[in-house]
């Protein structure tokens, strides 16, 4: 049995004025041809521990052949441009091409994924997979739980498996879960299953969706139920990362069944029983000046993480806020407390790497992207360390992944450290601040710019965690942020709702 398999990963951010191309996958995760099937990524460091892991495990116990194509993943960002979509499209052409006929199609997706002339990239792409290998090949594909899954992807695939943790630590798991469903229907084993769709038109907070606790964690135990009564043969919960304004958008169910029936009620089921639950999701903001008081106040048992989740390149924001550090320097913070910080701002970031360690340096820091989140601030500091620019993810998403902040430095001010860097990357693991000479632990407060990966590592590290209510593309406030393409009515704008299959 010859199995294609590839995979293209890349969260978008329909407000976000960062742009994305296909240098941002070249600076984390790029695999063409044979590369997918190596022991070890080019340059010898380890394969991580993500789909591809878990498409060649089953691949391997089951005896089944696999045909490489190309995987790649991307940190976060606002929406790709038209010109390296269609390149990337052209090239994966290539690919599938050079590896017709087969028996099947595995591909692992984000599922959030936005072109500037185009709402439903991931769509576009299933759909020129379904047009290269005809109407008779099976094809399943692997989602994150935050896609926003649609109609056109539903129709050109025959199985959808989305990870079941957010944290993000189910990367293989989910892989392999999606090759094994694959390989049964391509031998017969099982018949290809219906798919079914459902949506509640609520976004909510992602700092919420966490899957060990509260509403998440719920609604997984009832689709579990659903899977062991026969209702379903696979269910998988979307929460959606809210930070999309496109015209599908909205809480989604996805039911594979052996009864189209049956799937349709416990699709529908799930997305009531999900729309019952739209108020656990609201999480508790704080302000920074609140996030002092507690640093200053409460009984040091580890660092307090702040998050400001409204700047994480992890949800397509550019990384580049200032809004923290200004507001830290006008409280004084600088005299009291440790305070690790990261800035992406390309130009700081150079002129503290030609300073040098030890230099003083005088620069203008941030909104160097979000130019119209706010204005750059002037700073004075001292260079205390340049960095090498690279990291290994040590697990929760992406674990094994090698990131690549470009030229970096941590300058000081006073006794806040703040980590410049030229490109954005995921913030949430401690390895990046360790890899410039820092650690968390021994902090005061500690910046991460997550909504709730950021979880997986330092909730390792500590349990006093404050969510920040600060400006920017992914913040937690969705009022504060202005939605026009959205289908209506959507909670939170609006509190009514039917449950209707798409």
């Amino acid at each position: 049995m010859n199995i294609m398999v590839g995979g293209i990963l890349q969260e978008s951010n329909t407000f976000s004025e960062a742009t994305s191309g296909l240098e941002d996958f070249r600076r984390l995760l790029f695999l063409e041809g044979e590369e997918l099937l190596a022991e070890t990524l080019p340059g010898g460091a380890p394969m991580p521990h993500n789909e591809l892991a878990g498409f060649r495990q089953a691949a391997q116990e089951q005896g089944v052949r696999l045909a490489p194509t190309l995987f790649m993943q991307a940190a976060s960002s606002g929406r790709m441009r038209r010109e390296p979509l269609d390149e990337l499209k052209r090239l994966l052409l290539e690919r599938l091409a050079q590896m017709l006929p087969c028996d099947g199609l595995l591909f692992a997706f984000h599922g959030a994924w936005v072109a500037e002339d185009n709402d439903d990239a991931t769509g576009e792409f299933v759909a020129m997979l379904r047009a290269a290998v005809g109407p008779d090949v099976p094809i399943v594909i692997s989602l994150d739980s935050h896609a926003n899954v649609t109609r056109q992807m539903v129709a050109n695939i025959d199985g959808l498996i989305g990870y079941r943790t957010f944290p993000h630590i189910d990367h293989a798991e989910t892989g392999y879960r999606a090759a094994s469903l694959l390989f049964a229907i391509a031998r017969g084993e099982v018949a290809r299953p219906v798919i079914r769709l459902a949506k509640a038109p609520m976004i909510v907070p992602a700092e919420n969706h966490t899957t060990d606790r509260g509403p998440m964690l719920a609604l997984l135990r009832e689709a579990a139920e659903g899977e062991r009564a026969g209702d379903s043969l696979a269910t998988s919960l979307f929460a959606v990362q809210p930070w999309l304004d496109v015209a599908e958008m909205g809480f989604g169910v996805v039911v594979l069944g052996a009864d189209a029936a049956r799937a349709e009620a416990e699709a529908q089921r799930l997305a009531a029983l999900a729309w019952s639950k739209r108020e656990q999701f609201a999480v508790r903001l704080y302000s920074v000046e609140e996030a002092v008081r507690l640093a200053l106040t409460e009984p040091k048992n580890g660092p307090l993480v702040i998050s400001d989740s409204a700047d994480s390149p992890g949800a397509g924001s550019p990384g580049d806020s200032n809004f923290v550090l200004r507001r830290l320097l006008a409280l004084g913070a600088e005299r009291e407390l440790a305070c690790l910080l990261s800035m992406v701002d390309a130009t700081a970031a150079r002129l503290a790497v030609e300073a040098g360690e030890g230099g003083v340096v005088k620069l203008e820091v941030g909104h160097s992207i979000s130019r119209s989140m706010g204005e750059p601030l002037a700073i004075e500091a001292r260079v205390v360390r340049v960095g090498g620019g690279t990291f290994r993810f040590g697990g929760g998403m992406a674990a094994g992944v090698v990131a690549n902040m470009g030229r970096c430095a941590v300058v000081a001010i006073g006794s806040i450290s703040l980590l410049l860097m030229e490109y954005p990357v995921f913030t949430g693991d401690p390895a990046m601040y360790r890899s410039v000479g820092l650690e968390p632990a021994d902090a005061d407060v500690v910046l991460v710019k997550s909504a709730s990966q950021f979880r997986a590592e330092y909730e390792k590290l500590t349990s006093r965690i404050c969510i920040l209510d600060t400006p920017g593309a992914s913040t937690a406030n969705l009022a504060g942020l202005t939605f026009l393409r959205v289908p209506r009515p959507m909670y939170p704008f609006e509190d009514h709702f039917l449950p209707e299959g798409r």
